[in-house]
């Protein structure tokens, strides 16, 4: 195996993968995470494997992302033999591996496809990630909440800082065969807007500058939804805030801008 050395960004991913095993977010080899990199000077991939979409706002670029197979609680233990280098070609149309584990997540496309989207409309978010939270899961199972403003509507709404940090509410992507390249075009859609996406009966999606940054937001969602849960378990049926409340919140922080009432 190649070596290589992107120290910060390795230790994101193991702070990462440490915290997804602590909480029980990612089981056996469930989930995935990506961090995109600014183009590699003077390296040329090994291989020109043809994309099944064009990433042309990747073009030259490259992304480190977790190997298939790979397990959040190894990752936080030592991340390196876990994740992969990979640079996408100059016509946007092909990648090549270029260090590090060398059989890539099934779900490299959609990775590249939402990269490529967020390149384009939210630059300063490089990583990608995504994770399995039970609270979070469960809520699809709920008939009325169908739809990302439902849920947002409903869980943001108990926990008076919860819009703060997600003003524009929750994406959603109905579902789609895991791994496909549907589920990964959806959701490049969604992130134009959100920086997370509810993938229904299966997981959420989250962006950020950091794993870190993407691991807040979950933090936010997941803990709305376990609120949710909680109230509904001992007869509650929560109302939360009520949207003048929500848009003095927001209006107070300089959020308002950003909310879709």
């Amino acid at each position: 195996m190649t070596k290589f050395s992107y120290t910060d960004e390795l230790d994101d991913f193991k702070n990462a993968g440490a915290w997804l095993a602590r909480r029980g977010w990612s089981e056996a080899a469930g989930g995935n995470m990506s961090i995109r990199l600014d183009a590699l000077a003077d390296v040329h991939e090994d291989d020109h494997i043809e994309l099944p979409v064009a990433v042309p706002n990747l073009a030259g670029k490259a992304v480190l992302l977790t190997g298939s197979g790979t397990r959040a609680r190894e990752i936080g233990v030592d991340p390196v033999p876990h994740i992969g280098l990979y640079k996408i070609s100059d016509d946007g149309r092909h990648y090549g591996w270029i260090a590090g584990n060398d059989k890539p997540s099934c779900e490299l496309p959609a990775h590249f496809a939402i990269h490529d989207m967020l390149e384009q409309h939210r630059p300063e978010d490089k990583a990608i990630l995504h994770t399995h939270p039970a609270s979070v899961i469960s809520l699809y199972h709920e008939a009325t909440m169908n739809s990302g403003k439902a849920i947002s509507d409903k869980i943001l709404s108990l926990q008076s800082e919860a819009w703060l940090h997600l003003p524009e509410g929750l994406g959603y992507v109905k579902h789609a065969l895991p791994g496909s390249l549907d589920l990964g075009l959806a959701s490049a859609e969604a992130v134009k807007r959100h920086h997370l996406v509810l993938w229904q009966y299966h997981g959420i999606l989250a962006t950020g500058e950091t794993l870190a940054a993407g691991c807040d937001k979950l933090e936010v969602v997941e803990k709305c939804a376990r609120v949710y849960w909680t109230l509904r378990a001992a007869g509650i049926d929560p109302k939360g805030l009520t949207l003048a409340d929500t848009k003095h919140t927001l209006e107070a922080f300089g959020q308002l801008h950003r909310f879709d009432s």
